[in-house]
């Protein structure tokens, strides 16, 4: 499936000539259509954008993409597939405390594991089935999103390489790019203490 999305995209890039709104928003809906598959990551894809688009359309096309992600996997979670996503999910401790959290820290909380290495698909599917509200939940995720989306389309802006490149782990990576997974290694600690607290906090509450 992946070696078929790049092709995709390489005839994309070679048929791009002067690119407008409506290929902005081509690729927006491509975007949120890997992430509804959790198949697919979303870093490459946003450096794809700033490679075809340059800086400034790029971020626009990758921050549509998010919304319609963000908006797209979370009601199909929260009023479609409420059970399933639960199930999939009910097993993972992890998931209870943060579940649990939510509930007290609400977009807060959403926003602080914005930048834990979860896959975002997956993650947008996940805050459905939690007690956050909408549009809590969609504000949080678009604010706690802009630098990530900000450095992999400036990365693909300045990249020389091919769009295969882009997917491959061999490529060279940006300094910015090397630290990104060293600032979610901290914020997953964060996130994780401040969620265990809460959550510490929430059993505490209860009545016995």
């Amino acid at each position: 499936m992946l070696q078929q999305f790049i092709h995709w995209l390489e005839s994309l890039q070679a048929s791009l000539k002067d690119p407008g709104l409506i290929e902005i928003i081509a690729f927006a809906g491509i975007f949120a259509a890997t992430q509804m598959t959790a198949v697919i990551p979303g870093s490459p894809i946003g450096m794809a954008a700033g490679l075809f688009f340059g800086f400034g359309k790029g971020w626009v096309a990758v921050t549509l993409g998010c919304a319609l992600s963000a908006t797209i996997n979370f009601l199909i979670s929260r009023h479609l597939a409420r059970d399933f996503v639960a199930r999939r999910l009910e097993t993972h401790p992890k998931f209870r405390l943060i579940d649990s959290a939510i509930a007290r820290g609400g977009w807060k909380i959403i926003a602080l594991l914005r930048f834990v290495p979860i896959p975002f698909g997956i993650a947008n599917y996940a805050y459905g089935i939690t007690p956050v509200r909408f549009w809590p939940y969609f504000g949080a995720t678009m604010l706690a999103t802009i630098p990530a989306n900000m450095l992999f389309v400036s990365m693909g802006a300045t990249f020389k390489g091919s769009v295969a490149t882009l997917f491959s782990k061999d490529r060279p990576h940006s300094p910015l790019e090397i630290a990104l997974p060293l600032v979610g290694v901290v914020a997953a600690f964060v996130a994780f203490r401040y969620v265990s607290k809460l959550a510490s906090a929430a059993v505490n509450a209860e009545p016995r």
